[in-house]
């Protein structure tokens, strides 16, 4: 399991809000997990190791605007796929 720096990361997303943060974490990993047909890398150990790399990437990203569904939260960033 990989340790990540909840305040470095929250500055590397460019939030001041590391609760902020972790609450968006824990909800793209309920969305990895609840994904049909989705496995994890063998690397990997849990969603919640899946969705810290994406944060840490930049592969996902927080938006506290209304997205299309009405909900805030982490989007994707298709820029990465």
């Amino acid at each position: 399991m990989i340790f990540y720096d909840i305040d470095s990361l929250a500055e590397k997303q460019g939030i001041d809000n590391k609760y902020l943060l972790t609450v968006a974490v824990a909800n793209r990993a309920r969305t990895l997990s609840e994904q049909k047909g989705r496995t994890l890398d063998e690397d990997n150990e849990k969603f919640i190791s899946t969705a810290l790399q994406e944060f840490d990437f930049s592969a996902v990203h927080i938006s506290l605007e209304d997205s299309p569904s009405g909900k805030d939260g982490a989007v994707p960033d298709s820029s990465h796929e």
